[in-house]
């Protein structure tokens, strides 16, 4: 059991060592688990970027995957891309309880999860040249309105009642960007 503990301990350790830790919060630590974004893995819809999620604490809490709010802007050599080629369209939908249940991630006391979240929120296609360094400078909230954005309050009222809480942060990283 100690060597499993120990393989434990060690394999975290260098999964967060080569990743970025992209929120504020502590005691519920998220990493983006690579250690720079792809322009062109963003827009590959069968390649997500996944997140670890590590509970420090003794509380459930409910996170929306979909609801991190904010901006997310592009840096080419440190000043702000401001000639994008083309927006990337979104779309969004009312989920029903269901919808609900399949999409909300419940992270449990002391645990960690690997999970696909959007955090990134590239809303344009920007043309990147190998010769130049880019980055993104992303600023995003979760709370339970921007969890509710797309319905799910009764589901969210439901978990609260049986002692689970909200997640509430902000996202505030800076993230290498590549062609």
């Amino acid at each position: 059991m100690k060597r499993f503990y120990c393989f434990f301990g060690i394999f975290l350790f260098g999964l967060c060592f080569s990743q970025i830790k992209v929120n504020k919060r502590k005691d519920i630590e998220i990493f983006l688990t690579d250690s720079i974004v792809s322009m062109g893995r963003y827009l590959d819809a069968s390649k997500p970027y996944k997140y670890l999620i590590i509970n420090h604490t003794n509380d459930d809490y409910i996170i929306d995957p979909q609801g991190f709010r904010g901006d997310t802007e592009v840096y080419e050599c440190n000043e702000l891309y401001i000639h994008p080629e083309k927006i990337i369209p979104k779309g969004y939908y009312s989920r029903d309880w269901e919808d609900c249940k399949e999409d909300f991630i419940i992270l449990k006391k002391k645990d960690s999860l690997i999970v696909e979240m959007t955090i990134l929120n590239i809303g344009f296609f920007y043309t990147l040249k190998p010769d130049k360094s880019y980055s993104l400078d992303i600023q995003s909230k979760h709370n339970e309105y921007t969890a509710t954005l797309l319905g799910c309050k009764d589901y969210i009222k439901d978990l609260k009642k049986q002692g689970y809480k909200i997640f509430e942060d902000i996202i505030s990283v800076k993230i290498p960007l590549k062609p």
